[in-house]
């Protein structure tokens, strides 16, 4: 069966939108986004986008601020040029700078503005203005590079560039005819050059047709676009990420069939997340391995040597693992042990003779507490239970393979695989010995 938009309480979440980010911002998306989950990005912008829409009113205001602040980090340093001047209009600048509490470079720029945008019939002017020789006052003025390149293609289409003159015909005019100054400064005397905007490769979100709607309706009242909407709203966001996990989920899954199931799988995905951070502290492998530090105990060689052949039986190192078999089998039944500790007592009585043999077994802290426990009320020591331990379970092995497996490996999940093993090596060791035919 086909699964479609709508199914499991997905959103219909409508037709692809190209949208472009910076790389910095596309960046800090995917990790939030990544933070939350595998495939949330697209989630997440519908997030920002509810949350502009939530707040209308304060989107004029946040997007002249996002304008500012772009066009600051995009900025482009002036070009510094050395202009002439007759006394008289160097005279008049300066008052006019002045007054209006600016520099006057600033005049100069608003002046090149006006020119550039009704230059008139301007050539006769500026072939003037080039011949004259009175130019005695120079100054130094700042202007944007792109106003000296468009002043250099004006006059530069029927012959000679002269931009120099061209400026001082612009600057005459505005001497003459200062208009609302004021508001040009304000308007075009700070204006800077920008770099373009660099953005990433296009990103297709999935918008419905009512939050796309609302996203146009919004562009077309600020005189703004989908595109520029969309960055504004990622900046917000990220400037105040509050409860996106939440707000992502339910983005994806509105329905109630699945929030729960999504919100356990969260659960367990920030559980596995905290695990993976925590620091690793070791503790004892449930796969085969010993718990508990090792003690050496005394026997002799013979009962070694027939340790080691019954627990090569159950793989290489099984000594420690089959002694504390029989300590367990010891403590589950200690009928009989006080008989049983008579024969064991001239193991204690060859202590200051060099020692015949030890092994080495591995007990926890509970199988030492109850082999401790028992020795005290037996009036006997931990070395002779041991022992005793280790000769009954000579004498007694018979059916402790899955005791044998429990010692060894402790995880339950492996029990029925290594009883399969078991069985495969026993049959190969009867095969190599002649008992399988």
């Amino acid at each position: 069966m086909t699964e479609t938009a709508t199914s499991m309480g997905r959103v219909p979440v409508g037709d692809p939108i190209p949208l472009r980010f910076d790389p910095q911002t596309k960046q800090r998306l995917d990790e939030v986004a990544g933070g939350i989950g595998p495939r949330r990005f697209g989630a997440l912008v519908r997030v920002a986008a509810h949350r502009l829409l939530a707040d209308p009113d304060r989107v004029p205001a946040a997007l002249d601020e996002y304008r500012r602040v772009s066009a600051a980090a995009r900025s482009l340093p002036r070009v510094e040029i050395f202009f002439d001047l007759d006394p008289a209009t160097d005279r008049r600048l300066e008052e006019l700078a002045r007054a209006h509490h600016t520099k006057r470079s600033a005049i100069v720029r608003v002046a090149a503005h006006r020119f550039l945008h009704a230059a008139g019939r301007f050539r006769p002017h500026v072939l003037r203005e080039d011949a004259r020789g009175d130019l005695t006052c120079r100054t130094r003025l700042h202007v944007n590079r792109c106003t000296l390149d468009r002043l250099d293609r004006l006059t530069g289409r029927n012959g000679d560039v002269l931009t120099a003159a061209a400026l001082r015909v612009a600057l005459r005019r505005l001497l003459d005819d200062p208009g609302d100054l004021t508001t040009d400064l304000a308007a075009f005397g700070a204006v800077r050059d920008l770099a373009p905007e660099v953005f990433g490769l296009r990103t297709n979100v999935h918008f419905d047709d009512e939050l796309r709607d609302q996203l146009d309706a919004l562009a077309r009242q600020l005189g703004s676009d989908r595109a520029e909407l969309m960055r504004l709203a990622a900046h917000r966001l990220l400037a105040h990420p509050r409860d996106l996990e939440q707000a992502v989920t339910d983005e994806i899954y509105r329905g109630e069939s699945n929030r729960g199931q999504l919100l356990a799988r969260n659960e367990r995905r920030k559980t596995t997340i905290t695990a993976a951070t925590m620091p690793v502290v070791k503790t004892p492998s449930p796969a085969g391995r010993p718990f508990g530090r090792p003690h050496s105990f005394l026997v002799d060689e013979d009962t070694k040597r027939r340790l080691h052949e019954l627990a090569d039986e159950y793989g290489p190192r099984r000594v420690s693992a089959l002694v504390r078999v029989g300590i367990r089998r010891l403590l589950d039944n200690p009928s009989n042990l006080t008989a049983d500790l008579t024969t064991v007592a001239p193991v204690q009585d060859l202590r200051p003779e060099p020692p015949k043999a030890r092994i080495a077994v591995a007990l926890d802290d509970e199988l030492l507490v109850h082999l401790d426990a028992l020795a005290g009320r037996l009036g006997s020591t931990r070395q002779e239970l041991v022992y005793l331990a280790a000769t009954r379970i000579l004498r007694q092995h018979t059916g402790i393979e899955t005791l044998m497996l429990d010692e060894m490996y402790r995880a339950p999940g492996n029990r029925q695989k290594l009883i399969t093993r078991h069985a495969r090596r026993e049959r190969r060791r009867r095969t190599r010995y002649g008992d399988g035919a």
